[in-house]
């Protein structure tokens, strides 16, 4: 009787216990619901107040963002960063130039128009492309939301600028229905075969091919004239040069060369300062100093309005000068294959 008693003690016991566990569970928020970082939940209350979206929503997007470590790997080791005589073979080799004849060739009518409506040189479209993206063949594979969450909340890496890409890529996500955790792109958010960040996205991409839509990965014609479109309104000045040799007779050209990339000087008041344009073009075209790391030294260069244009691409004296140079080999290379 004793032993009736216990064991139904026992099983109330048990019971209770189980009851008790149950409650615990059903009282655990889901993962969806947990309270996130305080710099990630006061971005969400942001994007809710100034963009009208819905806290919860996005907090169960931002509850399946993780940290990126391949991010944080690459953002610290940039390509950028190698000396010229580094950088320049990664990325004008023999690929990326027969591609761009092929890339010409296929897209020859698409590109003329592009020139014709932008005024940017077909070669110039071309290498842009080819350097960004293998023409349209390496995207990225990193997922945009993490890479940009990374930067920002990770790394606190040009917070400001990166916040900013955030927040734009979010609004863009939603103007174009894309589920944004499924989204990839590069490392630092950038996107399709021009690699756009999310701003640009929105302020230049353009519907070249007019199908109603914006389609910057699959759409060739899209990303032909969101490139052009964007040096355009970068101040990109048709049948003018990129870039123009020096020669230097300063002293020390340090303090010249410290006046910054962007055009400050015409050529003509950079002659009478030292510094001689070895290719002779208009007096009266504005021009910036800047060097490029040779293995023997370094080498000078003055950059023009178009050189700062595409430095608004990307903000590289070698990223520029790659572009221009496999714009050139693309064209020597096909003019030789069509003269065969």
């Amino acid at each position: 009787m004793i032993k009736l008693r216990m064991k139904g003690v026992l099983c109330v016991l048990l019971a209770s216990l189980g009851l008790i566990a149950a409650r615990a569970i059903a009282q655990t928020p889901p993962e969806s619901f947990r309270p996130l970082r305080e710099p990630v939940e006061q971005f969400i209350v942001h994007m809710a107040r100034t963009h009208g979206f819905d806290a919860r929503e996005l907090h169960k997007v931002f509850s399946q963002v993780k940290t990126s470590k391949s991010v944080i790997r690459a953002i610290s080791a940039p390509s950028t960063a190698k000396p010229w005589h580094e950088f320049r073979p990664l990325f004008v080799d023999e690929r990326r130039i027969s591609g761009g004849v092929a890339f010409w060739n296929e897209h020859a009518d698409l590109l003329d128009r592009a020139r014709r409506e932008y005024g940017v040189p077909e070669a110039i479209l071309v290498s842009l492309i080819g350097i960004e993206t293998r023409y349209g063949r390496i995207t990225g594979g990193h997922k945009v939301i993490e890479a940009l969450s990374t930067l920002v909340f990770d790394l606190d890496y040009r917070a400001d600028y990166f916040r900013g890409e955030l927040e734009q890529f979010l609004l863009l996500a939603r103007e174009q229905g894309w589920d944004p955790l499924q989204v990839t792109g590069s490392y630092a958010g950038a996107m399709g075969m021009p690699q756009f960040m999310p701003s640009s996205y929105r302020r230049y991409a353009v519907d070249f091919d007019g199908d109603g839509k914006i389609d910057l990965w699959g759409n060739t014609a899209d990303a032909v004239g969101s490139v052009g479109n964007y040096l355009r309104e970068f101040g990109w000045q048709a049948g003018k040069p990129i870039v123009t040799p020096a020669r230097i007779d300063a002293v020390d050209p340090q303090p010249l060369i410290d006046l910054g990339l962007q055009p400050t000087f015409t050529l003509g008041q950079w002659r009478m300062r030292g510094v001689e344009d070895m290719n002779r073009h208009d007096e009266k075209l504005m021009a910036a100093l800047f060097t490029v790391d040779l293995v023997g030294g370094p080498e000078f260069w003055l950059g023009l309005d178009n050189f700062y244009s595409l430095l608004q691409y990307n903000r590289s004296r070698n990223y520029v000068m790659a572009v221009n140079d496999l714009a050139q080999e693309i064209i020597r290379e096909r003019a030789q294959v069509a003269g065969q």
